[in-house]
């Protein structure tokens, strides 16, 4: 492996580099590109820390075939340096073979034999890098798979924040919708509620309800067979005194014709005259501009 690897390289070789066990070039190579990737440096402690405490790790977990030879065929290649740097003898010459030789016929004395070459021990370093090598076949799998579950209990995590949230909003907007119903039917049924009818004299022609609660100054005006108004034009409610005619805001019914509308206002409760509705330029007017269509008196 050459300098300026790749981060793609450079991810492939932390393992090995985690385990101590590359030799010198690619070692720097990768401490090379270490120096500038914050990514690569956390994952390097992350595999240190594991290859530390490997030895407390639970059941073992296969490793991939591709992943284990790779790593098998560097620990190997480390082993065989080692081995080499501490037979200064092996690495001038190779070993000296001793052909066997017959004696003269006329001398008593006995054929030179081979001496089988002894079997040289491990060096240390060798031993290390084997053992290195079962470690890491036992337990880099254990580590990925670690990190795995952790990535996916993080998304779950993540997940169920979510959902929790949109939960908690829901339930946040049906307290709402609670909350206007339950003051809504305060309106309508509360003890100081006085209540007007607004109707026209046509069969087919509009209906409403006005509900005054005049203990919170709340007014519910309920409407049936209300008809959609002319483009540009909308419904305008009036509470009339003796002394002026007070808007109450504006409204648009449903497409069948239903109206719930709420305001609020504080009014005595002997100055309201009457409740009026009337049709109005979009945004409503100061006065009314036209007959109301519906009336009701107190």
């Amino acid at each position: 492996m050459s300098e300026g690897m790749t981060h793609e390289q450079a991810r492939e070789a932390l393992e090995a580099l985690a385990l101590d066990a590359l030799d010198a070039p690619e070692r720097d190579a990768v401490m090379a590109h270490l120096a500038t990737c914050a990514t690569c440096q956390s994952e390097l402690a992350a595999l240190e820390n594991t290859a530390n405490a490997l030895a407390y790790a639970a059941a073992p977990l296969p490793m991939p075939p591709a992943q284990r030879d790779r790593i098998r065929a560097r620990l190997l290649a480390r082993a065989a340096a080692d081995r080499g740097a501490h037979d200064p003898i092996a690495s001038i010459a190779p070993p000296l073979r001793v052909e066997p030789t017959r004696a003269p016929a006329h001398a008593d004395v006995a054929p030179i034999r081979p001496v089988a070459p002894r079997r040289r021990a491990f060096a240390p370093a060798a031993w290390m890098a084997m053992a290195a090598s079962v470690v890491a076949i036992l337990g880099v799998g254990a580590f990925l798979k670690a990190s795995r579950e952790r990535d996916a209990l993080r998304d779950t995590l993540v997940a169920a924040r979510a959902t929790n949230g949109a939960q908690i909003a829901a339930l946040d907007s049906l307290r709402t919708v609670v909350a206007s119903r339950e003051r809504m039917l305060a309106n309508l049924t509360g003890p100081q509620v006085a209540v007007m009818t607004l109707a026209s004299t046509a069969p087919t022609a509009p209906s409403g309800m006005m509900f005054w609660d005049q203990q919170r100054d709340a007014w519910t005006f309920v409407a049936h067979r209300v008809p959609m108004p002319k483009p540009g034009r909308t419904y305008q409610m009036w509470l009339v005194t003796p002394s002026a005619k007070i808007s109450a805001g504006t409204f648009m019914p449903s497409p069948d014709g239903e109206v719930m509308m709420q305001a609020t206002y504080a009014l005595p409760k002997d100055s309201l005259a009457a409740v009026a509705v009337t049709d109005e330029p979009m945004g409503g007017s100061p006065q009314p501009t036209t007959q109301p269509f519906l009336v009701a008196s107190k």
